[in-house]
């Protein structure tokens, strides 16, 4: 590519950063927290998950993929499968399903709920979609399987596709073709919601500090908040934008 079109990603990445962080500035700290997380209930979490499910119908109108159709069949149906598990996740209902098969199990109290419990009540470490939970006496065999289905159908199908597209994808990025960088901001979006989503955490005990006082929203953590949630959304246009600009330069490519 000898245009700048490669430069669309890393531009909407800086401009959505830009845009997370002047919320960030002009809201309070309860509000920002309540406007962009309430449990997937939030106006932003409700506004990000049309973005996903628009995922699935676009992937398939303007397929980027080359090659034969079942390698296009199946690459646009791995994308299909990530995304609504992507759904499924902002909907928390893998731990809502969780919850009604095994509720002496995982918890579904207000405080505690996704949480590990023994029958007795007593609670467990953690929440049940880690992999030590896999190999955890206690933990019914039928509950495992429901993880692993999880772990399959949502990490495991986008790692595979992921290591069948990597090579493509760095010889993409050294060619400076527009939808390699924007994948890469794709999993910078990712890393960025990884980082804010355990940044909290580890504060709280590096420092001891006391997450509940108060109502347990601090400037700091409604940053978290904005970019975690601010996160998410951006997957998602960087996924559309991705499927478009790749979808654009294979019609360029085949063109006469």
């Amino acid at each position: 590519m000898h245009d700048k079109t490669w430069l669309t990603g890393p531009i909407v990445f800086l401009l959505c950063v830009a845009a997370l962080l002047m919320t960030w500035i002009v809201m309070e700290p309860t509000a920002l927290t309540h406007a962009f997380d309430q449990g997937g209930t939030s106006p932003f979490e409700l506004a990000t998950l049309p973005v996903y499910a628009a995922i699935v119908p676009f992937v398939w109108w303007k397929c980027p993929f080359g090659g034969s159709k079942r390698r296009r069949l199946l690459l646009c149906l791995a994308v299909s499968v990530v995304a609504v598990m992507a759904i499924a996740k902002e909907l928390d209902l893998h731990i809502h399903v969780l919850e009604w098969l095994y509720p002496d199990y995982v918890s579904s109290g207000s405080l505690v709920r996704g949480k590990l419990v023994k029958p007795s009540g007593q609670p467990l470490t953690g929440t049940p979609f880690k992999m030590r939970v896999l190999t955890n006496g206690a933990v019914p065999v039928g509950m495992k399987l429901a993880i692993l289905f999880y772990f399959a159908a949502f990490f495991g199908v986008f790692a595979a596709g992921f290591a069948y597209l990597g090579w493509t994808w760095v010889k993409g990025v050294f060619a400076l073709d527009p939808a390699a960088w924007a994948w890469g901001c794709f999993g910078g979006s990712g890393v960025m919601v990884q980082i804010a989503d355990r940044l909290p955490a580890w504060l709280d005990h590096r420092f001891g500090l006391d997450k509940h006082a108060a109502d347990g929203v601090t400037a700091a953590s409604s940053l978290c908040t904005c970019l975690e949630e601010g996160g998410e959304m951006m997957i998602a246009l960087f996924a559309l934008l991705t499927i478009y600009l790749a979808h654009r330069s294979r019609r360029q490519e085949v063109a006469p």
